[in-house]
Protein backbone atom coordinates (compact mmCIF):
# COMPACT_ATOMS: atom_id res chain seq x y z
CA UNK A 1 0.00 0.00 0.00
CA UNK A 2 1.32 3.41 -0.93
CA UNK A 3 1.20 6.38 1.40
CA UNK A 4 -0.46 9.46 0.05
CA UNK A 5 0.57 12.97 0.95
CA UNK A 6 -2.32 13.15 3.44
CA UNK A 7 -1.20 9.92 5.14
CA UNK A 8 2.32 11.17 5.82
CA UNK A 9 2.84 12.61 9.25
CA UNK A 10 3.72 16.27 9.30
CA UNK A 11 7.17 16.95 10.65
CA UNK A 12 7.26 18.75 13.96
CA UNK A 13 7.77 22.49 13.78
CA UNK A 14 11.29 23.66 14.38
CA UNK A 15 11.71 25.10 17.84
CA UNK A 16 12.13 28.84 17.96
CA UNK A 17 15.36 30.18 19.40
CA UNK A 18 14.73 32.19 22.52
CA UNK A 19 15.93 35.75 22.66
CA UNK A 20 16.23 37.95 25.69
CA UNK A 21 16.34 41.70 26.13
CA UNK A 22 19.33 43.32 27.79
CA UNK A 23 17.24 43.82 30.94
CA UNK A 24 16.30 40.13 31.06
CA UNK A 25 19.92 39.08 30.58
CA UNK A 26 21.04 41.39 33.37
CA UNK A 27 18.30 40.00 35.62
CA UNK A 28 19.43 36.41 34.93
CA UNK A 29 23.03 37.34 35.73
CA UNK A 30 21.98 39.05 38.98
CA UNK A 31 19.79 36.08 39.94
CA UNK A 32 22.60 33.63 39.19
CA UNK A 33 25.15 35.61 41.18
CA UNK A 34 22.73 35.94 44.12
CA UNK A 35 22.43 32.15 44.43
CA UNK A 36 24.58 30.35 46.98
CA UNK A 37 27.28 28.07 45.53
CA UNK A 38 25.24 24.86 45.62
CA UNK A 39 22.15 26.40 43.94
CA UNK A 40 23.66 27.99 40.84
CA UNK A 41 23.17 24.90 38.68
CA UNK A 42 19.58 24.54 39.85
CA UNK A 43 18.94 28.20 38.98
CA UNK A 44 20.24 27.60 35.46
CA UNK A 45 18.09 24.47 35.03
CA UNK A 46 14.98 26.26 36.31
CA UNK A 47 15.40 28.94 33.67
CA UNK A 48 16.63 26.67 30.87
CA UNK A 49 20.01 28.38 30.71
CA UNK A 50 23.62 27.28 30.47
CA UNK A 51 26.61 28.63 32.35
CA UNK A 52 27.98 29.83 28.99
CA UNK A 53 25.00 32.18 28.73
CA UNK A 54 25.90 33.77 32.06
CA UNK A 55 29.57 34.03 31.08
CA UNK A 56 28.71 35.70 27.78
CA UNK A 57 26.10 38.01 29.30
CA UNK A 58 28.51 39.18 32.01
CA UNK A 59 30.76 40.55 29.26
CA UNK A 60 27.93 42.17 27.33
CA UNK A 61 27.30 45.33 29.37
CA UNK A 62 30.63 46.71 28.18
CA UNK A 63 29.76 45.90 24.57
CA UNK A 64 26.25 47.30 24.95
CA UNK A 65 27.63 50.49 26.49
CA UNK A 66 30.14 50.88 23.67
CA UNK A 67 27.40 50.29 21.08
CA UNK A 68 25.14 52.83 22.80
CA UNK A 69 28.02 55.32 22.95
CA UNK A 70 28.71 54.89 19.22
CA UNK A 71 25.01 55.31 18.43
CA UNK A 72 24.83 58.42 20.58
CA UNK A 73 27.98 59.84 18.98
CA UNK A 74 26.46 59.24 15.53
CA UNK A 75 23.25 60.98 16.59
CA UNK A 76 25.22 63.93 17.98
CA UNK A 77 27.22 64.22 14.74
CA UNK A 78 24.01 64.15 12.69
CA UNK A 79 22.45 66.81 14.92
CA UNK A 80 25.56 69.00 14.64
CA UNK A 81 25.39 68.71 10.85
CA UNK A 82 21.72 69.69 10.96
CA UNK A 83 22.45 72.67 13.22
CA UNK A 84 25.19 73.83 10.83
CA UNK A 85 22.82 73.56 7.85
CA UNK A 86 20.10 75.45 9.72
CA UNK A 87 22.58 78.16 10.72
CA UNK A 88 23.56 78.53 7.05
CA UNK A 89 19.87 78.83 6.12
CA UNK A 90 19.36 81.41 8.86
CA UNK A 91 22.33 83.47 7.68
CA UNK A 92 21.00 83.40 4.10
CA UNK A 93 17.55 84.45 5.33
CA UNK A 94 19.05 87.30 7.35
CA UNK A 95 20.99 88.50 4.30
CA UNK A 96 17.76 88.41 2.28
CA UNK A 97 15.93 90.46 4.92
CA UNK A 98 18.72 93.07 4.92
CA UNK A 99 18.66 93.24 1.11
CA UNK A 100 14.87 93.59 1.04
CA UNK A 101 15.09 96.33 3.67
CA UNK A 102 17.58 98.26 1.52
CA UNK A 103 15.41 97.75 -1.57
CA UNK A 104 12.39 99.05 0.35
CA UNK A 105 14.32 102.16 1.47
CA UNK A 106 15.46 102.78 -2.10
CA UNK A 107 11.94 102.43 -3.49
CA UNK A 108 10.64 104.72 -0.74
CA UNK A 109 13.22 107.38 -1.67
CA UNK A 110 12.35 107.06 -5.36
CA UNK A 111 8.65 107.37 -4.53
CA UNK A 112 9.23 110.50 -2.41
CA UNK A 113 11.41 112.14 -5.05
CA UNK A 114 8.85 111.33 -7.74
CA UNK A 115 6.09 112.85 -5.55
CA UNK A 116 8.12 116.02 -5.07
CA UNK A 117 8.77 116.28 -8.82
CA UNK A 118 5.05 115.88 -9.57
CA UNK A 119 4.07 118.49 -6.97
CA UNK A 120 6.48 121.01 -8.37
CA UNK A 121 4.95 120.50 -11.78
CA UNK A 122 8.11 119.52 -13.57
CA UNK A 123 6.58 116.61 -15.40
Amino acid sequence: MTMTQADRPTPPARPQRRSFTAEQKAEFVRGYEACPEGRKGAYLREHGLYSSHITKWRAQPGKDAARAHRKRADEIAALKDRVAALEDDLAASQRTVVTLGKAFELLEQISKSSDSVMKSGRC
